[in-house]
């Protein structure tokens, strides 16, 4: 019975696969020296920051109002919070 239940909870693990992707929204755009730092609203409305750059890796050619997805590493305590992100890409534009 215990090799059943083990084979059981096993499977489940492997099943469940998890993800670093998340959707936002952009609502600012600041231009920087060597990126730009964006605002995002993610789907609760909560709000963060992110930095894209070539440097980084990371950079995409977006717009205020585009939903993106982020890979993300890291979320960094601050107000808002700020993530970095490993890639960058472009969901949706509005028209």
């Amino acid at each position: 019975m215990k090799i059943i239940i083990t084979l059981v909870v096993f499977a489940l693990l492997i099943g469940c696969k998890t993800t670093n992707n998340h959707y936002y929204t952009i609502t600012k755009i600041e231009q920087g020296k060597d990126g730009k730092t964006l605002l995002l609203k993610d789907a609760k409305n909560k709000i963060y920051t992110t930095v894209i750059s070539i440097p980084n890796g990371n950079y995409a050619n977006v717009g205020e109002g585009d939903k993106i997805q982020l890979e993300i590493v890291e979320v960094l305590e601050a107000n808002p919070p700020m993530i970095i992100s490993k890639s960058i890409k472009v969901i949706e534009r509005p028209d």
